[in-house]
């Protein structure tokens, strides 16, 4: 399975051992999202240069893509996730959707540049594996998460008091995490590798 007509296309990026998503209002404004840092491709892109320009653009980092021992395919979000045979020259550790111009790819990438939401960000949360298990097992108010060391950094006004809403991407590290242990052990071991060079 290719990536190259991904409607989406994101990256998990470690930064100084954190995984940087994105936290802002959702539609109804009852709750706060923590989504993924990317975005949608642009003509003539491939998903790879979206993961990157998206990256930045949302939160100034100049990534590094690397790729993912191994590729999982998801047809939905609730479905079990199927390891599958990647073909590129850089492997997505996530495609979601088997109706390929409406599907979604996710990269790991590590960065050396300080994550700084950029206007159209809202905030930052920069999660440990703890905080990753937390949001998605708990629900926690940005006020709480903050109180017990959570990382975070605003570009506009948020309500510190809205419950913190994981979505998909961040329900799928965690996942990721707690059923392929040692997966993301290499994962990690990649990524900060890539770091120290």
């Amino acid at each position: 399975m290719e990536t190259k007509h991904v409607r989406t296309s994101g990256a998990y990026i470690m930064y100084k051992g954190l995984f940087p998503f994105q936290v802002g209002p959702t539609r109804k404004g009852d709750k706060l999202g923590v989504v993924r840092l990317g975005g949608h491709r642009e003509k003539g892109e491939s998903a790879q240069e979206t993961a990157i320009r998206e990256v930045f653009e949302e939160s100034t980092m100049k990534i590094k893509l690397v790729t993912s021992p191994i590729t999982f395919f998801k047809k939905e979000w609730n479905d079990t996730a199927i390891k599958i045979q990647s073909s590129e020259n850089v492997a997505p550790i996530l495609i979601k959707g088997s109706d390929l111009p409406a599907s979604t790819a996710m990269y790991l990438a590590y960065s050396n540049t300080p994550p700084v939401p950029s206007s159209e960000t809202t905030g930052l949360l920069l999660l440990s594996r703890e905080d990753i298990s937390l949001i998605c097992k708990q629900k926690i108010t940005l006020e709480k998460f903050i109180e017990q060391g959570g990382k975070a950094m605003f570009s506009q006004k948020i309500n510190l008091g809205l419950p913190l809403e994981p979505f998909p991407q961040l329900l799928f590290l965690a996942e990721l995490f707690e059923k392929e242990a040692s997966i993301m052990d290499q994962v990690i071991s990649v990524l900060e590798t890539g770091m120290e060079r």
